[in-house]
């Protein structure tokens, strides 16, 4: 099964053309008449503050709850949004919450994909679909490849449901040599700025207690959020959180910092 996974990555990785991302971008109205009343009640919190009506022209139904959840995550759990700097999605998919961090936190964002060349049915890729929700928002972009390319500076990380075992590896079909966690958070938290925040949001119980242990393992002091919760997710399963802030002038253990290559 790993080789056949190999070869599949691999393949991806060799064919990257893409037909255009094809989509039906939904109404605000559309969005509302599915949420229940604190989905209702708090989509029009943030409409009063926020410019979610543009949504309309760049988003999906899908798209919209995803990004609206990501939106109202941020924004009640990262305690200091910054004013400057750029951003980070670590694991992005297909770009699907970027409207919404990009809304949270106008700062122009990098979202990264390892499996971006993964096709729908129509024969399109996350990478299409992620370039073109990049281009609808300024200073943002979809970056195809490994984070450990990026360096940074970054103001705040995002990192929602990071693999930490083989078993969701395996689930979507990746090679197992993508695995490497404690590797890939030591760079993560390297990217941020003196005073940058991460933020990581994992499923479950046994995935909330391997992300506690790695980041100890690795040195960092991140902050149990707890339940991660929002009235417009569209999620099951329950959510835990933590928050890791860099010291303004402290390094993470290990890191030489860099710049941005790209």
């Amino acid at each position: 099964m790993d080789l056949l996974h190999r070869l599949a990555f691999r393949a991806r990785e060799a064919f990257t053309a893409s037909p255009p991302a094809w989509k039906v971008c939904a109404r605000m109205a559309r969005v509302e008449a599915e949420l229940d009343g604190q989905g209702k009640q708090r989509l029009r919190q943030l409409a009063q503050v926020h410019p979610l009506s543009t949504w309309e022209r760049d988003c999906s139904l899908s798209e919209w709850r995803e990004s609206l959840c990501a939106l109202d995550v941020v924004t009640r759990y990262v305690p200091h949004l910054p004013r400057a700097g750029r951003c980070l999605d670590v694991g992005a998919k297909n770009g699907c919450m970027l409207a919404g961090l990009a809304t949270a936190v106008p700062l122009g964002w990098d979202a990264v994909e390892l499996d971006a060349h993964r096709r729908y049915a129509w024969g399109s890729t996350r990478r299409a679909y992620g370039e073109r929700m990049a281009a609808a928002f300024p200073g943002c972009r979809f970056v195809a490849g490994d984070v450990r390319a990026l360096l940074g500076p970054y103001a705040l990380v995002t990192w929602f449901l990071p693999f930490l075992s083989e078993g969701p590896v395996r689930a979507w079909g990746l090679p197992p040599e993508v695995l490497a966690p404690g590797p890939l958070l030591r760079h993560v938290a390297g990217t941020l700025a003196p005073g940058g925040q991460l933020l990581v949001v994992n499923q479950g119980e046994v995935e909330a207690g391997l992300q506690a242990a790695l980041f100890a393992q690795c040195g960092l002091c991140a902050r149990p959020l707890g339940d991660v919760t929002s009235p417009l997710s569209p999620y099951r399963r329950r959510r835990l959180g933590f928050l890791y802030e860099r010291e303004a002038g402290v390094g993470p253990p290990g890191f030489e910092p860099g710049t941005n290559p790209l």
